[in-house]
């Protein structure tokens, strides 16, 4: 009489939900049947007739538990957001969130998401791993996740190369997949596939399960990944790695707590040598931050630490029009700062009156605009463009550091940006491979704090330079493409 139709025992009855948690009947009328589920609370005025007619009695009540969010990274102004909730299918909205209706992209229970560049596909899962790439505008699908993985968890993770959408990271329980081109799988099959699938065995985690990744955007093809005990790894080149390349550890002696639940791996997007990773367990350290690729990791939790804090699930950097904001998911809320300072980070909340004390599972944010999207297990997803920000002048930076220009590879100009521990002499140069000076981008006394330079390169010839920021005894060099 409800739950999943008789028809084909897929579709569901109208204003109902297969997932059943209570029934009362009506205390006059024992026709009068009420019936509490996954999507909220329905009744029927006659549940002896054929068929019964279900009306919502939700009156604005929200289930939309999001467990993931996932929005097009590469579409400046894109208002489409992808979710995933617990128990509600995978959903998606193509306009403004707040005129145009969701529709359902996958069933089951919602899990990690993902939409390419462009929006011509989406990636879908629902529980234990089973994943479908989707065509967007064709209507096409097929089942892309491997043939032979295993130890799947209910939410599994995984990662989409941001500069080649084809290229896919997977956690299969100890094991760490890669699919090198999912365009190469089949169209409108619903088995696993072994179609251009690699098991990085020797990248496996000895005795626990991988339980979040990233992979990085510049420079390219580093991925972090960590496990359900803690451990965190840097795989770099990780679109060549093979099944022999051993990856490179980046959580031993590094003052992590022991054996928490790793949930969150946040890299920069211009700077992939900075990093947060989140540790989801309560009562113990939850937020650390490396600017060096995971040579020396430093507690960031500040504010949000104390036996009664909340546990800390998700992260997000954000670098937008010349400063930095960052993003946390907690148990109580969404929190941000354009400032990481040690123990004394402060984190502000976000939304106090309408996202409120909720849950946040995931954030996603897309740096050419500032679009952010946060998804609760609750209250739905909000969404906002960041305003431009600066770091105050009474704020003491954490550390020196060089960003990766922006973009990279460049025509006709780039953006570097640095940051500056302290006020002193700083000197920001540029030179040809043959380590001949051709440009200087900063040369004199700087304040502290975060500063962005431009370089228009009218005169140089097409190739690779090197920059380097020198400023008291911070000296780091990196590499940039000019493309005419």
């Amino acid at each position: 009489i409800g739950g999943y139709g008789t028809a084909n025992d897929i579709s569901q009855y109208a204003n109902h939900h297969a997932d059943q948690h209570g029934l009362v009947f009506g205390t006059d009328n024992s026709a009068v049947l009420f019936s509490s589920h996954d999507g909220g609370i329905s009744m029927t005025s006659n549940c002896v007739t054929t068929p019964v007619v279900w009306s919502s009695l939700n009156n604005g009540y929200q289930t939309t538990q999001f467990y993931t969010v996932a929005i097009d990274h590469g579409t400046s102004g894109s208002n489409s957001i992808l979710g995933g909730m617990q128990d509600n299918g995978t959903w998606v909205v193509n306009a403004a969130p707040t005129t145009t209706p969701w529709t359902q992209a996958l069933g089951g229970d919602g899990a990690y998401c993902a939409i390419d560049n462009g929006e011509v596909y989406y990636l879908a899962s629902f529980q234990f791993g089973e994943t479908f790439r989707l065509g967007v505008n064709t209507g096409t699908f097929t089942r892309i996740d491997p043939t032979g993985g295993a130890g799947y968890l209910f939410v599994n993770p995984f990662a989409m190369d941001p500069n080649l959408n084809t290229l896919l990271y997977w956690g299969g329980g100890a094991s760490l997949w890669r699919n090198s081109d999912l365009s190469g799988i089949a169209l409108f099959s619903q088995a696993t596939t072994s179609t251009n699938w690699t098991n990085l065995t020797a990248a496996g985690i000895s005795g626990a399960t991988v339980s979040a990744m990233t992979v990085s955007k510049s420079p390219a093809n580093r991925l972090y990944y960590g496990s359900s005990n803690g451990k965190l790894y840097r795989l770099d080149n990780a679109n060549a790695a093979t099944n022999a390349t051993v990856p490179t550890d980046i959580w031993t002696g590094k003052g992590f707590p022991a054996g928490a639940y790793l949930s969150c791996i946040a890299v920069n997007p211009r700077n992939a040598d900075t990093a947060l990773v989140v540790f989801s367990n309560y009562n113990s350290q939850s937020l650390f931050l490396t600017t060096n690729g995971g040579t020396n990791w430093t507690d960031v939790e500040g504010n949000l630490a104390g036996t009664s804090a909340p546990s800390v699930r998700w992260a997000s950097i954000v670098p937008y029009t010349g400063a930095v904001s960052y993003f946390v998911g907690t148990s109580t809320g969404l929190y941000s700062t354009n400032l990481l300072n040690g123990a004394s980070t402060v984190w502000a909340q976000e939304g106090s009156t309408t996202i409120g004390n909720v849950v946040v599972d995931m954030i996603d944010s897309r740096t050419v605009d500032g679009f952010v999207v946060a998804a609760t297990h609750g209250q739905g997803i909000f969404s906002s463009n960041l305003v431009p920000v600066s770091v105050a002048e009474t704020a003491h930076p954490l550390f020196y550091a060089l960003e990766q220009n922006y973009p990279n590879p460049f025509n006709p100009s780039t953006t570097i940006g640095f940051r500056l521990a302290s006020a002193g002499p700083v000197s920001l140069k540029v030179y040809a491979l043959t380590g001949q000076e051709v440009a200087t981008l900063a040369n004199g006394e700087m304040g502290e704090g975060d500063h962005t330079v431009t370089w228009v390169p009218s005169s140089l010839a097409s190739g690779v330079y090197f920059y380097t920021l020198r400023s008291k005894d911070f000296n780091q060099t990196r590499s940039l493409m000019l493309l005419k």
